[in-house]
């Protein structure tokens, strides 16, 4: 697999995805207001949560056994049916429950919820099997295209009155056509299920589970205990933030998924070292983005919040500062994070994940009650701390650990060279418009590049980036 190519695809089509995913919560925030954007998001994150029991860590568990190439349809079938079990529990117990749902979230969409759990798991389970089969550039475009339907069925249905349902009605229908295109362009077929096989799964997936359970709560705990103790303009002001800081990791995201089917076929050929070698280049790349965004938003968060999509969302102007540092810890944590499972120790990634996720939570309830949805964004970012250094730990029990000091800090100067430079800018030029909001961005792109390219083992590493790189 060509590693390079593949994160160029991933990280385009993660790009784009992004993109239109900004444009559409721009346009749907300034349309609905945040309290109708917290009612989205909530659904979100409930949907979220229920991801846990409804795959059970079978979704890495089944790209990992497909990766090392051996009876690959027994092991995808195997697979639907141990999934099918816990998704049907599942529908059943929302469909029991949907007052009390239907409360919490502030509409009536309790019956959605059951559709979106399956058109979600099959969706994701299709992504999951590409990427098993060593194809994980051609998973680039379903994303971008359940973005695109979300984005643009979005607005026709706001247009016409609906409010947050036309936002889930839309995630709905991207949801299931990214199922269908992605089972379309999966090679492996089912196989009648075998019971080792499926003790196989289990063994990686108890384990597997654990880390994907850190995921989750990474992305939507926090959401899920605003929407307890605060109000719904509160959900939509500090998802909002979470969203635009999620962008800057979308590079870092990309390298991690390429390399770890490569990781779990090397790790099978026992070669450690080529192992070694692809997670030290891979930290560069990884980082070199997320530096500059965080030095970027701590000069402009309140405008950025504020002039793209409201004044009411710039409450949450150091929640974003707070969630952007953090995201420099995330890139170093998704190449540990793959690393780990791609050579079959999701035990010990389960253990730094436990750790944090206690954590995340304690902090989360504590924090909230005391400081709003800033205390949230504290809490998420000790405990994030905490399970990057794990998973570092961890990891280097099995190998050794190079960190490209010197290019992180060559990134952490010309980044503190771009936020003077903006500073200074800002006390001639006050950003009043979006349009102000860009010219600043773009120049402080332009500074933080300069900077960094006269560096010349990082200006080499971007000139020369090939598959040996990686």
């Amino acid at each position: 697999m060509n590693l390079a190519k593949s994160s160029v695809k991933l990280f385009v089509s993660n790009i784009s995805g992004a993109l239109l995913q900004f444009l559409g919560i721009t346009y749907f925030a300034r349309e609905l207001g945040a309290a109708p954007m917290g009612v989205f998001f909530l659904f979100q994150a409930l949907l979220g949560i229920l991801a846990i029991p409804a795959d059970f860590g079978l979704r890495g568990a089944v790209e990992k056994r497909i990766s090392e190439g051996k009876s690959q349809g027994i092991f995808l079938s195997t697979t639907i049916a141990l999934k099918s079990i816990p998704i049907v529990i599942i529908c059943i117990l929302i469909l029991t429950f949907q007052s009390v749902i239907n409360n919490y979230l502030g509409s009536d969409l309790a019956t959605l919820l059951v559709i979106a759990i399956v058109l979600q798991e099959s969706a994701q389970l299709a992504v999951f099997v590409l990427k098993g089969e060593l194809r994980v550039g051609e998973t680039a475009i379903l994303n971008v295209v359940r973005q695109a339907i979300w984005v643009v069925l979005g607005a026709v249905l706001i247009h016409y009155g609906f409010q947050a349902d036309a936002l889930i009605y839309s995630l709905l229908a991207g949801t299931g056509l990214m199922a269908c295109w992605g089972w379309y362009k999966c090679s492996v077929r089912l196989k009648k299920p075998s019971i080792p096989h499926a003790q196989s799964l289990l063994d990686y997936s108890k384990f597997n589970v654990v880390s994907s359970i850190g995921g989750y709560f990474y992305s939507w705990m926090d959401v899920a205990i605003i929407g307890l103790f605060l109000t719904q303009s509160d959900v939509g002001a500090y998802e909002t933030a979470w969203r635009v800081s999620a962008i800057t990791i979308l590079l870092s995201k990309a390298i991690a998924s390429s390399i770890f089917p490569q990781v779990s076929q090397w790790d099978a050929d026992n070669a450690i070292e080529r192992i070694e070698s692809v997670i030290y280049n891979a930290i560069t790349p990884s980082i070199i983005l997320v530096i500059p965004a965080f030095f970027g938003t701590l000069v402009l968060s309140g405008e950025i919040l504020g002039l793209v999509f409201g004044p009411e969302f710039t409450i949450a102007s150091g929640v974003l500062i707070l969630l952007a540092g953090e995201k420099i810890l995330q890139s170093v944590h998704v190449i540990f994070g793959r690393a780990l499972q791609g050579i079959n120790k999701p035990k010990f990634a389960a253990k730094a994940t436990v750790i944090a996720v206690l954590l995340n939570l304690i902090l989360n309830i504590v924090l909230i009650q005391i400081y709003g949805i800033i205390g949230a964004a504290v809490a998420t970012t000790v405990s994030f701390s905490a399970n990057t250094f794990l998973h570092g730990y961890y990891l280097s029990k099995f190998m050794k650990i190079k960190f490209p000091t010197r290019n992180v800090l060559w990134s952490i100067l010309s980044s503190v060279i771009m936020a003077v430079g903006l500073v200074g800018l800002k006390d001639m030029i006050h950003v009043n418009t979006i349009t102000e909001l860009a010219v600043f961005i773009g120049i402080g792109s332009l500074i933080y590049t300069s900077v960094l390219l006269l560096y010349e083992p990082i200006r080499t590493k971007v000139a020369v980036m090939s598959p040996t790189n990686l």
